[in-house]
């Protein structure tokens, strides 16, 4: 999903979420960053957010590049765009992608909306770590983002989203997380699986040290619907989860007839 649900009571109480409706309140326009393990920068436009980045997800500049790169080109970029976010050399390039008119206005705030919720959900977390518990967030007036913002969007709906696509997760399969590993599974419940091209994607770079948020970035797909394809496919039964980042003893997930029978439709085959 890319766009955010509206609503007036996102349940929040942490700082992070005080000190950006208190900007809100402000109608400030400038960029909020957060510091600790989930941290980022939520950019402000007279109050509604404008975009949202975070070093633990596709930035819009890397879903702008990543078509452009071979598979095996992109895993030698992307170290340094997981260790340094949207930095300038990305931020350039994806600019001048832009200027080159290769990308329309509504492909643009398509990746520009995804990598903004997926990015609010990391940053805007209630689960906030110890450091960034500790960290205290510094907001600089007039400061944007280098992406054109297109439409803004109000911050009682981006703090929404977050709650909804933080109780999505919690509803996921057991094992089932941004940054917990999978692997393809051993054999098949039943045969043939049809999987869609991005189904068949995950699959095939799933090798049980990987984490969705690993796929994610190799793909240049979102985080948060990385995560749900995985879950998807652990239904089907095509790839098999673990207990948590140091690996166990692989999940089984129940598959029922009906979706078995709902999910033989169209793309790859796979056979056991």
């Amino acid at each position: 999903m890319t766009g955010f649900t509206e609503g007036t009571d996102p349940g929040h109480d942490d700082r992070q979420a005080t000190r950006l409706l208190d900007l809100a309140a402000k109608h400030a326009t400038g960029a909020l960053h957060l510091k600790g393990g989930r941290g980022g920068i939520v950019y402000l436009r007279d109050g509604d957010v404008a975009h949202v980045e975070s070093v633990l997800t596709p930035g819009v500049a890397a879903l702008l590049l990543r078509p452009g790169y071979t598979e095996e080109g992109w895993a030698e970029v992307l170290p340094s765009l997981r260790q340094g976010g949207e930095s300038d050399d990305a931020a350039t390039a994806a600019a001048e992608l832009l200027r080159s008119g290769q990308v329309s206005p509504a492909h643009l705030e398509v990746l520009r909306r995804g990598a903004m919720a997926d990015a609010a959900l990391a940053v805007l977390t209630a689960l906030a770590t110890s450091e960034s518990m500790r960290s205290r967030p510094r907001f600089r007036p007039g400061e944007r983002h280098w992406c054109p913002a297109g439409r803004t969007v109000p911050v009682t709906d981006v703090l929404t989203e977050v709650r909804r696509r933080t109780a999505m997760l919690a509803r996921l399969a057991p094992g089932a997380g941004p940054d917990l590993p999978v692997d393809r599974a051993v054999r098949l419940w039943f045969d043939p699986v049809r999987l869609t091209a991005g189904q068949w994607d995950v699959v095939r770079l799933a090798g049980g040290s990987r984490t969705p948020r690993d796929i994610a970035w190799l793909l240049g797909h979102g985080v948060f619907a990385t995560t749900v394809a995985v879950h998807q496919l652990a239904r089907l039964g095509v790839v098999s989860l673990r207990d948590g980042p140091t690996g166990g003893a692989p999940h089984r997930v129940p598959l029922s007839f009906l979706r078995a029978t709902n999910a033989v439709v169209g793309g790859r085959s796979l056979r056991a």
